[in-house]
């Protein structure tokens, strides 16, 4: 787990040098999603690529300032002590029973891989409960529409992601059904907007093409340990708030804090902690002003009413 632990140490450094283990992961393998993804993802990569031409000296040096303004903020880092207060405790019935109890041998053949299901399901329950969290959603101008709900889920999927990835042979399969739910997710969403069904699988590719060019994205920032606080406030800027804010807005240099912070999180997490999904989100300042109470859609609101439900 040795990059991992490079990736921890990293945080600790002086704030022109953080990030650095971040940087060289390249784009990676994400969860197969259409055969149109390949072709978002070559978008991706040309648009990037031409954004990197782009850059001029002074532009670099523009974005390492404002890299540096943002990491003078302490919410950004996470301590390893710190880290250890996010842990949590799962209690499985199944693993009190006696090795050679009836019930558990059966489970343990009849369902081999119900720890990676288990894994799964309390990402999905992190993903979800970001989604209803009020406060932060208010505290980054999250808007109830479909679009921002989607971005804010993938987000957090990508962090995820991050760590699955260092992880190595041994998560992919997670890695990948962990997308798989986030589709789910999305179906449910939009079987809840009633899309007509002739429009229901285009509709998906399309968001699902959003999705994978937002990860390639935010997967080219890690690359640039120098200007990565910048260039992932850039990418955050234009996927989650479709350009709609200015570039310096407080909610998106929150959101960035934000994301900076959580990442950190899943660095230092010891990897049957992560791997076993017995952890929670790190927590995060907002403004001590009132929460904007929004109304939710009514897909929304089904969705939360099926959620408690189950």
């Amino acid at each position: 787990h040795a990059a991992a632990a490079a990736a921890a140490r990293s945080l600790v450094r002086p704030a022109a040098q953080r990030g650095a283990a971040w940087a060289g992961q390249g784009l990676r393998r994400h969860a197969p999603l259409a055969a149109t993804a390949s072709a978002s993802s070559s978008r991706a990569m040309a648009s990037n690529a031409q954004f990197e031409k782009q850059l001029m000296p002074e532009d670099i040096l523009h974005l390492r300032a404002m890299s540096m303004t943002i990491m003078q903020d302490p919410v950004c880092e996470l301590r390893p002590e710190e880290a250890q207060r996010y842990v949590v405790e799962h209690v499985d019935p199944l693993a009190e029973l006696p090795l050679w109890h009836p019930t558990r041998i059966t489970t343990h053949v009849t369902q081999p891989f119900r720890s990676r299901k288990l894994a799964v399901a309390r990402y999905t329950d992190l993903i979800v409960e970001r989604l209803d969290n009020e406060a932060l959603l208010s505290a980054f101008s999250i808007d109830n529409g479909f679009n921002m709900q989607v971005y804010f889920m993938i987000l957090h999927a990508w962090l995820l992601h991050q760590r699955l990835v260092l992880e190595g042979s041994k998560a992919k399969t997670l890695d990948k059904e962990l997308f798989e739910s986030c589709w789910s997710l999305v179906r449910n969403f939009m079987w809840l907007k009633k899309i007509p069904e002739y429009r229901f699988d285009a509709e998906l590719r399309n968001v699902q093409e959003y999705m994978l060019g937002c990860c390639v994205t935010l997967d080219k920032a890690l690359e640039r340990p120098d200007i990565l606080p910048a260039r992932l406030q850039q990418v955050l800027w234009a996927n989650v708030y479709s350009g709609g804010v200015k570039k310096d807005a407080a909610a998106l240099t929150r959101l960035t804090k934000y994301v900076l912070r959580q990442l950190g999180l899943m660095l230092q997490l010891d990897n049957e902690r992560f791997l076993s999904g017995s952890f929670v989100w790190a927590d995060f300042p907002v403004p001590d002003e009132p929460v904007r109470r929004l109304a939710l859609p009514v897909w929304r609101e089904e969705f939360s009413k099926v959620r408690k439900s189950t």
